[in-house]
């Protein structure tokens, strides 16, 4: 590295992590070393959806003669530094053919899913592994960093954090104690965001081991079940603990265990690891016993902690003023879901409005008004039991489940698909009306059209599951009986 080439370092971040803030104390960094610099960006679209660029090139001698002449934007195999606040950015840039063997990456780990990946039907998600696993391959060096968790425990952003593992990485000469002097100058939040460079200088100088999957969250295993976890294999107590907190947080014990009673042939089934098929029942079934009616709804709306997580999204200070208003739409499937059977069955006989679609409502959730609506609402948690949604649901489940069965008879990998058509049952209002209705009708007469023509069955499987997948509205007129 010689005065006539700079030092290239790009900065990925989507709006509302703070990349311009970061190239912002890179820059002051490097002004306070007496190296020439300069600092380009491309703004992203809006905060949490738009990426946003910064590139940024440095001199790494002073008193240079003349004027440099700096780049606006990184070209192919001139990038020395990568650091990215979220892994695809960085693939992104892998793309491009900007990272190569010069590059050395540094990366958060954890994944921020876009709206491509959150508008699949079923797990439309790009595994972190996959990027990271590329990016080790081409880069020359790859730096993992868990900057959610870093900053967290050091009440930072991850802005922070990502600054001190460029400053502990080696890549540029810069000074530690410049680089906190530039956070200092910069004046916002100055306590935290040390706190933050540290956590990231640290996280680099002595590197811990990287989760396989840092975005995996399992919820512990419920105290009413741990006994019977011990009839289960280890490799399922995860998923099979996650389904059960969920479901007893759901609707309570008693319905846990329908849970498990309803897994039980699948447990039987596979003795032998790998359970790919136990493991795929398992995370369906637990996600549809626990639909979300007008009860759930009301129960998540009104949870302790709603808006502590809602100021710290919004990085509002502890005592600002805060109001949270709920745009609902109920309509008749809400009303029907809250009503016995037969009442309910009526209610959706009913000609559909038009002109409304459902009841407008506005709830400021703050006011205690607001609040005691929902937690009314919630209270109503016994009675699911007893209404009409429950018992359409509850029929489909059996429906789905039997199918299942029948298929893991002949073929555990026809079964495993069998099982992703639970994605069918999704949404609310008329698509899962539709879809649940479609799902009724694929697998009506399921065994004996199975023994009849298994190949012809599977090929239908497998056309409704791709009509699903690509269908965001729900109609799913894939495959055919």
């Amino acid at each position: 590295m010689t005065a006539t080439r700079p030092l290239c370092v790009q900065i990925a971040a989507l709006g509302g992590q703070g990349g311009g803030v970061l190239t912002e104390w890179l820059s002051n960094a490097a002004e306070r070393h007496g190296f020439p610099s300069q600092a380009t960006s491309i703004p992203g679209v809006a905060q949490r959806t738009g990426a946003t660029t910064y590139y940024f090139e440095m001199l790494p001698e002073k008193d240079v003669a003349g004027q440099p002449v700096f780049s606006l934007f990184p070209d192919a195999d001139d990038i020395d530094l990568m650091a990215s606040m979220e892994p695809t950015e960085a693939g992104r840039a892998l793309e491009r053919g900007l990272v190569t063997g010069r590059t050395t990456v540094i990366t958060a780990n954890r994944r921020i899913y876009s709206t491509a990946e959150k508008s699949v039907a079923g797990d439309g998600i790009v595994p972190a592994a996959t990027i990271l696993d590329a990016l080790q391959q081409a880069a020359g060096k790859l730096i993992q960093v868990d900057a959610e968790v870093l900053a967290q425990k050091a009440g930072a952003q991850g802005n922070a954090v990502l600054f001190g593992a460029i400053a502990g990485a080696g890549v540029l000469p810069l000074d530690i104690d410049n680089c906190r002097a530039a956070i200092e100058a910069k004046g916002v939040a100055v306590a935290a965001n040390l706190s933050g460079f540290e956590a990231g200088l640290e996280a680099v100088q002595t590197p811990q081991a990287v989760p396989e999957d840092p975005l995996l969250f399992y919820a512990p295993i419920p105290e009413a079940f741990v006994n019977d976890m011990g009839a289960i294999a280890e490799d399922l107590w995860p998923i099979i603990g996650h389904g059960l907190s969920r479901l007893v947080d759901y609707q309570g014990v008693k319905y846990a265990r329908l849970y498990l009673k309803r897994l039980k042939p699948f447990l039987e089934l596979e003795s032998q690891p790998p359970r790919h098929l136990t493991g795929e029942v398992a995370k369906r079934l637990a996600a549809w016993m626990s639909y979300e009616d007008v009860i759930r709804v009301a129960q998540l709306k009104s949870r302790p902690g709603r808006f502590t997580d809602i100021r710290d999204d919004l990085n509002l200070e502890e005592g600002a003023p805060l109001t949270v208003v709920d745009y609902l739409k109920p309509g008749r499937e809400e009303l029907a879901s809250l009503l016995p059977p037969g009442i309910g069955h009526l209610v959706m006989a009913l000609p559909k409005s038009a002109k409304t679609g459902g009841l407008k409502l506005k709830i400021d959730a703050t006011s205690l008004q607001g609040y005691l609506s929902y937690r009314l609402l919630a209270g109503l948690r016994g009675w699911r039991r007893f209404t009409y949604r429950y018992g359409q649901e509850q029929k489909a489940i059996n429906i789905w489940l039997k199918a299942v069965e029948d298929a893991a008879a002949r073929d555990t990998e026809l079964a495993r698909r069998v099982t992703e058509m639970a994605l069918l049952a999704r949404g609310y209002g008329d698509v899962r009306h539709r879809g649940l209705a479609r799902l009724k009708d694929l697998l009506k007469d399921f065994k004996a059209r199975l023994e009849s023509d298994a190949a012809a069955v599977s090929a239908t499987i497998d056309e409704a599951l791709e009509a699903a997948r690509n269908d965001p509205d729900g109609d799913c007129r894939g495959g055919s009986t």
